[in-house]
């Protein structure tokens, strides 16, 4: 057994973080297949099958966000489901749209997209995630938080059909994710209430099953990340951790793992949670774990009567 140890040290403070991560709270899938109807699963569909196209829409909660704000840049991140092969030709696209939807919504009542303002990507790579800018999606939404209509995801130019995890799955590590990293517009007052929070991580790699060695073995690398910190009482703190892999060619690998912690109570909750990452391809010869990040954000104030979860 091999064991490799890590401690990495952070301290997050939600009152001067200029960072947030908004998970998708809500999501469809959308085709010409069933053109009065509309798929509902853990995982949005986009592409076309060479009979049918599909479409998934993805709306995210920004109202969690701080006033007055400035967005530097916006990224979102999508868990592929399948399509892992690796063929950077394959165009996909995503779409401000100018309509509401919800479960109610069909393709024959397809909302509206902004068609001359698409960001396209290339998700069929052999990574399990895809990190796509969208900042200038997003700015616009900040400015004016009623044109956040949520995003279309699309592709019908090519033969290929891939799918993503959706805000509808039950394992967190899937959703889909936007990070929003801004600055505060020094010219107003932001009266919008936040908390401090600590929060610590330590990193544990265990290749107890995959030796560091040549060739790269075919099961992942598991790494430990610890977080542990407390929050605010009746409060819904959303977290994300951020794991960064250096290759030993010098490319950059990030991994994800999201989850949130439900306060109900009268007392701060203490938080002391142990997240296993699985790393693919695994760790081999020269690759280095960088670095390790924490992303928090209030989402609301916990009903006294629901649970505490952590």
């Amino acid at each position: 057994m091999l064991l490799v140890i890590y401690h990495i040290h952070f301290r997050l403070e939600v009152i001067s973080l200029d960072t947030f991560m908004i998970p998708a709270s809500k999501s469809l899938t959308l085709t010409d297949k069933i053109p009065n109807g509309n798929i509902q699963d853990y995982r949005i569909i986009v592409g076309c099958d060479g009979n049918f196209e599909y479409h998934g829409l993805l709306y995210f909660n920004i109202s969690s966000l701080p006033n007055n704000i400035i967005a530097t840049k916006a990224e979102l991140t999508l868990f592929k489901c399948d399509s892992f092969h690796n063929d950077k030709s394959i165009e996909f696209i995503i779409y401000p749209i100018y309509d509401h939807f919800s479960l109610y919504t069909t393709y024959s009542r397809i909302p509206s997209a902004d068609k001359f303002n698409g960001i396209k990507f290339y998700p069929m790579t052999s990574k399990s995630a895809v990190t796509i800018d969208i900042t200038h999606i997003v700015s616009p939404w900040i400015k004016n938080a009623s044109s956040n209509k949520g995003i279309m995801v699309s592709s019908i130019w090519n033969n290929s059909v891939a799918s993503f995890g959706s805000a509808l799955s039950t394992k967190q590590q899937i959703v889909p994710f936007i990070t929003i990293t801004y600055k505060h517009n020094d010219t107003t007052q932001n009266d919008k209430p936040h908390c401090n929070h600590d929060f610590h991580l330590s990193v544990q790699i265990v290749n107890s099953h995959n030796p560091v060695t040549s060739p790269v073995p075919s099961n992942p690398s598991l790494t430990e990340v610890t977080a542990t910190g407390a929050t605010e009482r009746h409060s819904i703190f959303v977290v994300m951790i951020e794991l960064v892999i250096t290759r030993s060619n010098g490319t950059i690998d990030k991994y994800y793992v999201s989850d949130e912690y439900i306060n109900s109570t009268d007392e701060s909750l203490n938080i002391n949670k142990t997240y296993s990452i699985p790393v693919v391809p695994a760790l081999n010869t020269g690759d280095l774990v960088t670095s390790a990040n924490i992303y928090g954000a209030y989402r609301g104030i916990a009903n006294i009567s629901r649970q505490t979860s952590i």
